[in-house]
């Protein structure tokens, strides 16, 4: 097992595949709102941590927060999101991506797709497709959403000039 600092002298920069883990909560400070017969529309803003599976230096011991909105359809007991999210690692560069879960059964685990979009210092320039899945557990307490997730697919990180 690599120290704690270790992880933070590798470099991020070129390509391949990564596969991340994450933990994330939501509060439900907004009500959400229904736009139709069984049609319920509201949005998130999560805080998560992700570890980088493989204890490589991408995505690695990061936090990130999520924005976002989500519908759920209890007439036919679907769910679909948005979100878009920050990260942010040790030396304070981040990490933005966007990602996607489009209708898809509201009672399995929740399965998107994800894109860099970017970042700032060592991340400028990031692109790559991922999948993303999620699973809700059960809440620690009343009005909070836990959850739990990978992230795998590919990135882009040409070295800086």
């Amino acid at each position: 097992m690599l120290p704690h600092h270790a992880a933070l002298g590798q470099s991020v920069a070129g390509e391949g595949s990564f596969a991340a883990n994450f933990v994330g909560y939501a509060t439900n400070e907004i009500e959400p709102l229904q736009t139709g017969p069984g049609r319920i529309f509201g949005l998130v803003d999560s805080t998560l941590t992700a570890m980088n599976a493989e204890n490589a230096a991408f995505l690695h011991n990061q936090t990130g927060r999520c924005l976002g909105n989500w519908t759920v359809d209890e007439t036919t007991n679907t769910f679909e999101e948005l979100v878009n999210c920050t990260y942010t690692d040790a030396d304070g560069d981040q990490i933005f991506e966007s990602a996607t879960f489009d209708r898809q059964p509201l009672d399995a685990p929740h399965v998107g797709t994800g894109r860099w979009l970017g970042g700032t210092g060592k991340y400028e320039g990031l692109s790559g497709v991922f999948e993303i899945r999620t699973r809700t557990l059960r809440s620690a307490r009343e009005n909070l959403v836990q959850y739990v997730g990978t992230k795998q697919g590919q990135y882009n990180l040409a070295p800086l000039e």
